[in-house]
C-alpha cells in the first residue's frame, strides 16, 4: 500500500480539529449536508442515465442504492 502524502494527512488532522469544535448540532447539519449532496449527485446519474424514469423511479433507485450501498 503507497504512503499517504503529507498534505493528505495534515488536511485530515486539521478537518478532526474543525469537526471536534464543532458542536453536535453543527456536525448533525454537515452530515445531513453531505446526504442531500450525495443523493443529488445521485440523482443527477440516474437522470443522464435513465431520462425516461419519473422522479418516483429515481427515488426508489436512490433508496436501493443507499439501503445496499457498501462500504
Amino acid at each position: 500500500m503507497p504512503a499517504v502524502p503529507a498534505h493528505v494527512s495534515t488536511a485530515d488532522a486539521r478537518q478532526v480539529e474543525i469537526y471536534r469544535r464543532m458542536t453536535p448540532k453543527q456536525r448533525v447539519a454537515v452530515a445531513l449536508g453531505m446526504h442531500e449532496q450525495a443523493r443529488s449527485l445521485m440523482d443527477a446519474g440516474i437522470r443522464t442515465s435513465h431520462p425516461h424514469w419519473s422522479e418516483a423511479e429515481r427515488r426508489r433507485e436512490i433508496a436501493r442504492r443507499t439501503l445496499h450501498a457498501r462500504s
